[in-house]
């Protein structure tokens, strides 16, 4: 909304003695701006940046309630948009701000989207359950008694449909022995796809299944891959349980040549404390993983790592993620590995839109 419009919206919502409901605040605050349809700015809004598109599920569920009412209460500065987004704070209740919103994710007619507000933080070490369209570019640094590894991954993701996700992710390692040449390439290609099975917003949980096919695309002898095909299928979950969210990742990992790679079972949890309802909100976490044998000849460990994820962007759309993985119990497959990443949800903006 703009101009004169926008102040006469206000004017009338901050004059009347009663709340309103869902449909009657998106008509009068809304719908000059948005359409009456939620389409978009229907002709002669005099808008000049382009605006969501509401009946696209993917819009009207992949945000946040938390970050939909805090543009309603302060404007689109707040999340780094246009200010023609005016700030309905002072005219609005807060029961009439999740009504508004409510009617406007009522936009999409499919019911197996599941809302953005099971969209947990990524942890650093821990798969997350919720489909999404990222950008990841991931790095890590492993110490060992007789190497050093650098390992940097570029990973995508796409949603397919309300409840899929596929993914292609391909790391470069570069591996240093001590008192050997060093060895660098290119390691094994994964091609991954998952689907929501529970999507439960009254119960803030959601749950996954997925698998993912590594091929033999490093070289095992310098370290930088399996040299066999791996097949990893995987159940991941997230739950907010009052201020600590909860993720999980139970994955088994099934080489096609055992000979090669170690049959495994990994458990994985990241226990999550958000600083604030807002996806630019810090979240500090600490992370375990235990691995379980399916081979004689493979050795448990169980690793522990105090993570943080930061965002970067005021919509939280560009973050940075980074921990430090110790074993603390079983074998020792490395003395510290220190894991980052930079991610990037290219639906939600431009990189730059910060």
């Amino acid at each position: 909304m703009k101009g004169a419009a926008a102040g006469l919206a206000l004017a009338t919502l901050a004059a009347r003695a009663w709340a309103l409901s869902g449909p009657e605040v998106y008509a009068q605050a809304c719908a000059a701006c948005h359409g009456a349809d939620g389409r978009g700015a229907p002709a002669g809004s005099g808008i000049t940046v382009p605006l969501p598109d509401f009946t696209d599920c993917t819009v009207s569920t992949g945000e946040t309630t938390a970050n939909w009412a805090g543009l309603v209460r302060h404007g689109g500065p707040f999340l780094g948009m246009s200010d023609e987004m005016p700030a309905f704070g002072d005219a609005l209740t807060e029961e009439e701000i999740r009504a508004v919103l409510a009617h406007v994710r009522g936009f999409c007619t499919e019911p197996r989207y599941p809302v953005g507000d099971l969209n947990y933080r990524r942890p650093v070490f821990v798969e997350k359950a919720f489909p999404e369209d990222e950008a990841v570019l991931g790095g890590e640094i492993e110490s060992a008694r007789h190497a050093r590894g650098y390992a940097s991954e570029l990973e995508l993701e796409t949603r397919v449909g309300p409840r899929g996700q596929i993914a292609a992710s391909l790391p470069v390692g570069v591996v240093d022995p001590k008192r050997a040449p060093l060895r660098a390439g290119v390691g094994d290609l994964a091609l991954s796809y998952r689907h929501v099975l529970l999507a439960a917003p009254n119960q803030a949980s959601l749950v996954s299944a997925g698998a993912e096919l590594a091929l033999a695309t490093g070289n095992r002898r310098h370290g930088l891959g399996a040299g066999t095909t791996v097949v990893a299928p995987q159940l991941l979950s997230g739950h907010a349980l009052g201020p600590l969210v909860v993720q999980t990742q139970v994955r088994a990992e099934l080489p096609a040549e055992p000979a090669r790679a170690d049959r495994r079972m990994l458990y994985r949890l990241a226990l999550q404390l958000p600083l604030g309802p807002y996806k630019k909100c810090p979240v500090p976490a600490l992370e375990l993983e235990q691995s379980h044998a399916l081979d004689a000849r493979v050795h448990a460990a169980t690793l522990l790592a105090p993570t943080l994820y930061l965002p970067l962007s005021r919509r939280g759309h560009v973050a940075l993620g980074a921990g430090v993985e110790i074993p603390v119990a079983g074998t020792r497959p490395f003395d510290w590995r220190l894991g980052t990443f930079l991610l990037w949800e290219y639906r939600d903006g431009p990189f730059w839109a910060w």
